[in-house]
């Protein structure tokens, strides 16, 4: 790092930042391509800049070719979960994704989620799409939770946990990397991280018995990334992350139990930088930095140019001033370039995106 040159440097901070972007026009623009210029290596795509299959195709090529100009490979991902949570569907004749919870709920259990998840990766990979943010591992058990509901394919832990690992093992097979979501686990919760911080009361053995177990599966299945969620959960905190009000995203004690407890070698995000959980107590600036330091590779902040540009030179000065050891950033920007290996062209037919064979699978499942 110390032989890096500046300009050199700057890029590979800019590398573990995952940028999102405005497009009126659905195209790739000057926001995306400034971005990429600066040296980010993975976008994420949301319902704005979805029209059709073939405007996807364009823009992930174009974004693509516009990184391997500057010697880079780019990392495209989505939130493609399904039901509520899904950005591409029949309105822009992609295949309609039914929840997770209802893809559990059909006889066939591991058998149609695998079919699901096969569908999914034939479709996002057509396009350009190198990794969906997805499998929900969170287990359904508070009636109440704003935000998870029919995201979770159940209330029943070792079902998500089956079930997961049939997605994951599904998709990754097919060429598409998975990351699973939301790690410690933000089932039980009666806040919705995207407006404030979720507190997750339970103690280590509820924890181990209920909310790691689908993880820890996810691990067994080679999952390509996880997310770790903006919860505070003091029972898996050092008392000083707690009263700092630190969430489980910044909290270096929870990604070492991701790590070194459970064993996970891929890469590690955390969820939008820009949600409530994290802008109501601090700029995101500071946010990012504490994330790395937690041991956190991956960045994302997916609207505000301004604030991806924060997240970046806060990196920069983080790392130029020992705030951040050389060998965390090293560790981070090894870990995003290893995930990058997930990095393709879209494929060149576009047939099977939103056709008959998919819709057939969807509406067998949704029968059954």
């Amino acid at each position: 790092m110390d032989k890096m040159e500046d300009k050199d440097l700057r890029a590979a901070c800019a590398s573990l930042v995952v940028f999102g972007f405005d497009s009126a026009g659905r195209e790739s623009n000057e926001h995306a391509r400034r971005m990429i210029a600066k040296g980010c290596v993975c976008a994420i795509l949301f319902g704005r800049n979805v029209e059709s299959p073939e405007q996807v195709k364009s823009l992930c090529s174009d974004m693509k070719l516009e990184a391997l100009a500057h010697g880079r490979k780019l990392l495209v991902m989505a939130d493609q979960e399904g039901g509520r949570v899904a950005r591409f569907g029949g309105e822009q004749s992609f295949t309609d994704i039914p929840s997770a919870r209802e893809v559990a709920s059909c006889s066939a259990g591991a058998g149609a989620v695998t079919s699901i998840a096969k569908v999914m990766a034939a479709e996002l990979k057509a396009v350009g799409v190198d990794m969906d943010l997805a499998p929900v591992l969170d287990v359904d058990s508070n009636p109440n939770n704003p935000v998870i509901g029919d995201r979770a394919f159940s209330s029943n832990s070792a079902r998500v946990a089956e079930l997961g690992g049939a997605f994951i093992t599904a998709m990754q097979e097919q060429g598409v990397a998975t990351c699973a979501k939301h790690f410690p686990g933000h089932g039980d919760t009666i806040q919705d991280s995207h407006e404030v911080m979720p507190l997750i009361k339970h103690g280590r053995a509820r924890l181990l018995e209920t909310e790691i177990p689908p993880f820890r599966r996810a691990i067994e299945n080679d999952v390509a990334a996880i997310m770790v969620g903006h919860l505070s959960v003091p029972e898996l905190q050092n008392p000083a992350e707690v009263q700092l009000g630190l969430p489980a995203s910044m909290s270096r004690e929870i990604v070492d139990f991701l790590r070194k407890g459970l064993g996970f070698k891929g890469a590690v995000l955390v969820d939008d930088m820009e949600m409530g959980a994290v802008t109501t107590s601090g700029t995101v600036g500071d946010a990012v930095v504490r994330a790395l330091n937690a041991g956190a590779d991956l960045l994302p902040v997916c609207h505000s140019e301004s604030l991806q540009n924060e997240a970046i030179d806060a990196i920069y000065r983080a790392v130029k001033a020992g705030e951040v050891s050389a060998e965390r950033f090293e560790g981070a920007v090894k870990s995003v370039e290893t995930l990058l290996s997930w990095a393709s062209p879209p494929a060149r037919d576009l047939t099977i995106v939103g056709s008959p064979g998919h819709l057939e699978i969807v509406k067998s499942i949704l029968q059954r």
